[in-house]
């Protein structure tokens, strides 16, 4: 397997806009980061590999990461530190990083999409000032020099303000600013995952449901033209229709038919943007037989109509 290590951020013809090397890839990607005054840096890396690669790089100073994966799924390991895991799309992660960290990812062949959002242990410090006994875990993990990882569903509100994230409507400085807003955005919904209250007593899910949830929204994910209804999703899963809800509402934070509609117009969305298909096409490809309907549930997510994805679209 081929070991590679990324190079130096470069700045691009943008301020405080860098771009790393990836020319040494078995394939294609780009690694894209913008860095704000507020201290937060916001990482886009998206790789379409032909063989499976190793990635090393080595942290030179305190950080905390909060990874979300979109598609795809890799292994991470950090040394010194316990056996590596896996994170899979759908996931997100908090990671700690002391100082002198080695980290090695393990990238199969194929498509992966990830956003990250990176901050010194510090910032984050101030960021739950006030709140520091119920984040304590992350930051004693920080001063006690050692790495640390949480792994969770990615929620739909994560979602929605990634998939703005990767399709910013602006340029320039203005386009700058709208990204520190929804680098801002992203953070609350993660520490608000990371929160005690996020989870009321008596919705704690076992880990049995955990997974069962996880395989019913890989169940929608795969039948998106043709999706069970909630009383065979339930029963494809093993659990009653109240508690299906209950449950995915807990992990997502939105029904099992929200999380379907708004996957298929993401989806949509990403068709109409490769330039391969018309809106009709999507539409259909997605289980929309209703033109109309799938224009005006598209406009409702992205702010704008399906067409304007086709026609303005640029190859990322």
């Amino acid at each position: 397997m081929k070991t590679i290590q990324p190079g130096a951020p470069r700045p691009t013809s943008e301020p405080n806009r860098f771009k790393v090397d990836l020319c040494s890839l078995p394939g294609r990607g780009r690694y894209e980061i913008d860095v704000f005054s507020s201290g937060l840096k916001l990482v886009v890396m998206h790789t379409e590999l032909n063989h499976p690669i190793q990635i090393q790089k080595t942290v030179v100073k305190p950080i905390v990461g909060m990874g979300f994966c979109l598609a795809g799924e890799f292994d991470a390991s950090f040394m010194p530190s316990k056996p590596g895991l896996k994170i899979r799309s759908g996931q997100s992660g908090l990671f700690t990083f002391p100082q002198d960290v080695e980290i090695t990812e393990h990238l199969p062949a194929d498509h992966m999409l990830r956003i990250y959002l990176m901050l010194e242990g510090d910032l984050l410090s101030s960021f739950t000032q006030g709140d520091e006994d119920n984040f304590s875990p992350v930051i004693k993990s920080l001063e006690k020099k050692r790495p640390n990882r949480v792994v969770h569903a990615t929620t739909a509100l994560m979602r929605a303000v990634l998939y703005q994230i990767l399709h910013c409507p602006y340029c320039g400085k203005a386009r700058h600013l709208y990204l520190e807003g929804k680098a801002m955005e992203l953070l609350s919904h993660k520490l608000a995952q990371l929160h005690p209250s996020f989870n009321c007593p008596g919705n704690e899910l076992t880990r049995s449901d955990y997974d069962r949830i996880i395989h019913a929204a890989e169940v929608l994910m795969n039948n998106l033209d043709n999706p069970p209804n909630t009383k065979e999703l339930a029963r494809s899963v093993g659990l009653s229709s109240s508690k299906l809800n209950r449950c995915f509402r807990s992990v997502y934070g939105v029904s099992p038919f929200e999380y379907l509609r708004n996957h298929r117009l993401q989806t949509a969305m990403q068709l109409l943007q490769s330039g391969e298909i018309n809106v009709t096409e999507a539409a259909l490809s997605v289980g929309y037989a209703n033109l109309s309907y799938f224009s005006k549930a598209f406009k409702t997510m992205f702010g704008a109509p399906p067409g304007k994805f086709l026609h303005n679209s640029t190859p990322n």
